[in-house]
């Protein structure tokens, strides 16, 4: 393809030739568009265009040779992508120091992308305006009761003036069509008629008509009141009979009849509780294992050792020092009769345990050191004399 068209609002800002792009020699067209690269002496290759938009940075290098070369950086394509890096190397193979001309395109390049993104911001500041612009239609407010078609709406006025009645409807006949369960003012007007549902404001409402008078059903007899009756009748029987029964004992024997009641008595048995011996429950005493005791002996120079955890550190004289590891009650000679008993201990663990260390000489103690700090360390340096 040959050289580009350019766009109706497209203008030329600068050109240059004998440019270097993706290892071909090419030409540059620099619009307030776009960057253009082609090749005029190659028509069959397309024409390349970098947007002037989608530059992000602009520098000016040098490459190994000295030339200078402009270094783009354009925005990815997609998000996820990363940036793309362009460069266009000013040639210096037809002679001349073409440093000069790149720092013009460089300067010229960061003015003109500057222009370019004013005016996509204010672009799109209209763009957002122009879509919160919207057009109100006229809105009809909603009428609290609906009136059909065909009847006539009052006309609304300024001046105040009386509520309106409208008086409630009246049952039909089922022969003229039932008309109940209708609302208000939905009642279509009679053919003929102007259709007007509006009453007088000096009408008063007319009383609903009173519902008919029932007719109370016929008297039954309550059953409540027919079991009262059985039973006083049932009462009055009874008592009769008790009666006549009475008189006729009282006849035959001439005396009062005196009801026996038999006198039941019971005997008390007492039923003795057998007693339960007690057991004696044996008391358990827990009698403590005795310890050995370990008694230092009354000859030679000792060093003990009491830890509840464990312990390390070095044991000795100088030059004959012993490594230590070990936990509980350590017992250690020393194999002088005078000299200097150096000991270095430190506590394993973080505990607030008591870390005791005791230098015996022929059965007597002779310095006692302690220590409860977590990790802590003993140092002693003893001198034992000949005794």
């Amino acid at each position: 393809m040959g050289n580009p068209y350019l766009n109706r609002d497209e203008s030329i800002i600068l050109t240059t030739h004998n440019v270097i792009f993706n290892s071909l020699v090419t030409e540059v067209i620099f619009t307030n568009q776009r960057l253009i690269l082609f090749d005029s002496r190659h028509a069959q290759f397309r024409y390349q265009t970098i947007p002037l938009a989608t530059i992000e940075t602009v520098m000016i290098r040098e490459d190994a040779e000295g030339n200078p070369l402009i270094f783009l950086s354009i925005s990815p394509i997609t998000p996820d992508s990363p940036p793309q890096s362009k460069e266009l190397t000013f040639s210096r193979q037809a002679g001349g120091d073409r440093k000069q001309e790149c720092e013009s395109w460089v300067k010229q390049l960061k003015e003109q992308i500057a222009t370019v993104r004013l005016q996509e911001l204010a672009s799109t500041q209209a763009a957002t305006y122009h879509e919160t612009d919207i057009i109100f239609e006229d809105i009809i407010p909603e009428e609290t009761d609906r009136v059909p078609a065909g009847s006539s709406l009052p006309e609304l006025s300024a001046e105040p003036h009386e509520p309106i009645i409208t008086p409630p409807l009246k049952s039909v006949e089922a022969g003229a069509g039932s008309m109940a369960g209708v609302p208000d003012g939905a009642i279509p007007a009679a053919p003929g008629s102007e259709g007007s549902l509006v009453q007088d404001s000096a009408e008063t409402t007319p009383e609903s008509p009173s519902p008919p008078p029932s007719h109370p059903p016929p008297a039954q007899p309550s059953k409540a009141k027919l079991i009262a009756v059985t039973a006083i009748v049932v009462i009055i029987a009874l008592v009769a009979g008790a009666f006549i029964y009475a008189t006729i004992l009282q006849g035959n024997t001439g005396e009062p009849l005196v009801p026996l009641t038999p006198a039941i008595t019971s005997a008390a048995t007492t039923i003795p509780t057998p007693t339960v011996p007690q057991t004696p429950v044996p008391q358990i005493t827990i009698v403590p294992t005795p310890q050995p005791t370990v008694i230092m002996p009354d000859k030679g120079v000792w060093v003990k050792i009491q830890y509840a955890g464990n312990f390390t550190g070095r044991i000795g004289t100088s030059g004959n020092i012993k490594q230590v590891n070990a936990s509980g009650d350590q017992y250690y000679q020393i194999p002088i009769t005078d000299g200097i008993v150096e000991v270095l201990l430190q506590k394993e663990d973080g505990s607030a345990k008591m870390l005791t260390v005791e230098i015996y000489q022929n059965g007597r103690m002779v310095t006692r050191s302690t220590k409860a700090t977590p990790f802590g360390t003993i140092e002693v340096r003893e001198t034992i004399k000949r005794g």
